[in-house]
């Protein structure tokens, strides 16, 4: 798997989710970067804690904003952070099923469900944002 480059086309237009994105990225990134070292399952452990500590972080932030401004997908969104939070957790409580399968389905997973979530869930509240003035 490739590293995750990012580009203009990521950016939802508020400067706090798009550097909170970028350091996801690069936790997914981190990840990749160090695949090989991921047969320990404590380097697992402790990169799926870090993961889910500083999404949950990010969550309540972008979640914290779609509340002060009102924003109609809220409850969507919650949804899916909560979807995410547990998968990851599954991850975590299935390490012991062997690291280079657990390896391979968490960077799949991970990379794929958080440019997904940002290019098309996250996509939706930009506009919202901006006719708010929040940048």
């Amino acid at each position: 798997m490739d590293i995750i480059n990012w580009k203009d086309e990521f950016s939802v237009g508020v400067k706090e989710m798009d550097d909170q994105h970028k350091k996801l990225i690069g936790m997914v990134n981190k990840l990749i970067s160090e695949q090989t070292s991921l047969t320990d399952q404590r380097t697992i452990a402790d990169l799926l804690t870090e993961m889910t500590d500083y999404a949950q972080v990010h969550f309540r932030a972008e979640e914290y904003l779609m509340a002060e401004y009102d924003y109609d997908q809220k409850a969507l969104q919650e949804e899916q952070h909560q979807a995410f939070i547990d998968k990851t957790i599954a991850f975590y409580s299935a390490s012991d099923i062997g690291p280079n399968i657990l390896s391979t389905a968490l960077l799949d997973y991970l990379a794929t469900w958080l440019i997904g979530h940002i290019l098309k869930e996250d996509m939706k509240y930009k506009k919202f944002f901006k006719s708010k003035g929040l940048s």
